[in-house]
């Protein structure tokens, strides 16, 4: 079986311009990486490549890396990525980030730039600088990209807007006193907070109350740790045995996840939904339809978030083909997800 140090000797080049040009990277002069590629093929080298992607330059695969895929979110958004991939005839290689940045690390260095002509990638711990340095000049789109100057192109969800109309559907049926589940009332002092989901999520919802004209402080925002559903329900339970009785009449939860398990905390307490307390989410998790009550939600449209992630790195890899100079190609472009409020029986009185 014929090795890389093979390919390399028969195009006359090192090995690791070998493993550059089969791999697609674009510092690779194409005459040398055609070269190599055609090496390749004589010697039947097919290891990490198909004949396909020997002869195109292109394995037809793009990688996926989302955090937390053992929660509903993440992993209904991995399913609609790739439903949107098979569509243009794309696979897909769905990867777990774990909120570990040695994960992230090492996802960049030894999956995505090596097997896939692309990648859509939520980064949670690993700064832009450092992805620059390992995704290996391929076509990246990020996820909720919390830099300050993007360098990639990405696809946000409607954390902002969601969050508002979450607070507005609370005011609107009637709640007084509303508490918001999954956040620091300061977190905002921090400027690297600021462009977080929860940053954004909670932007959104101090504007809803500005708006509004209701004063809020920090007793109306309730933290959880790893917006986890036990946290939630605990805290739940502890808003129940408040003294005097439970502080709010409307609940927030910056996730479904948080809002199902508050829905928990509080039937252990003996507190009703929506009669003592109405509780809006935020995702649209399938599981928030089936739940006892069901789930008002703010839905991001995942099937969009999907289509725009996808759009974007389709645009990035045919100037790729076309080996557009840098100064032809577009800039970076940051899109959002459309979303849709679904009321349920967790805010109808």
């Amino acid at each position: 079986m014929a090795t890389m140090s093979d390919v390399a000797k028969a195009a006359g080049v090192s090995r690791a311009t070998a493993s550059y040009a089969l791999r697609g990277d674009p510092r690779i002069a194409p005459e040398t990486a055609e070269r190599v590629r055609r090496a390749a093929s004589d010697l039947h080298y097919t290891t990490n490549l198909s004949a396909r992607s020997l002869r195109s330059g292109r394995s037809g695969v793009i990688g996926v890396a989302i955090f937390e895929l053992d929660k509903p979110y993440p992993s209904e958004m991995s399913a609609a990525v790739s439903r949107e991939a098979a569509r243009h005839d794309l696979e897909t290689i769905v990867q777990q980030t774990s909120n570990s940045k040695e994960r992230e690390i090492s996802i960049l260095r030894k999956v995505t730039s090596q097997l896939c002509d692309a990648t859509i990638f939520s980064p949670g711990n690993i700064s832009p600088e450092e992805i620059t340095a390992l995704y290996g000049g391929k076509p990246l789109i990020l996820l909720d990209d919390i830099s300050d100057e993007p360098l990639f192109d990405c696809v946000f969800t409607p954390c902002e807007d969601g969050a508002a109309a979450a607070i507005r559907h609370l005011i609107d049926i009637g709640c007084e006193h509303i508490g918001v589940l999954g956040v620091d009332y300061n977190a905002l002092v921090d400027d690297r907070q600021s462009t977080t989901v929860s940053g954004r999520r909670l932007a959104g919802a101090l504007r809803a109350f500005d708006e509004a004209g209701i004063d809020v402080d920090e007793r109306n925002f309730i933290p959880v740790d790893h917006w986890g559903t036990p946290g939630a329900r605990e805290a739940a339970r502890e808003l129940a045995d408040t003294a005097g009785g439970l502080p709010f009449d409307g609940m927030f939860c910056m996730t479904d996840s948080l809002a199902l398990g508050a829905i928990r905390g509080f039937a252990d307490a003996g507190v009703h939904v929506p009669d003592d307390v109405a509780i809006v989410g935020f995702d649209g998790i399938n599981e928030g339809e089936y739940s006892v009550p069901s789930l008002t939600t703010v839905s991001t449209d995942l099937n969009d978030l999907a289509a725009k992630a996808v759009g974007l790195l389709l645009d990035r890899l045919d100037e790729d083909a076309r080996n557009l100079p840098q100064e032809e190609r577009a800039g970076v472009r940051r899109l959002t997800a459309d979303y849709r409020l679904i009321q349920r029986e967790s805010t109808r009185r």
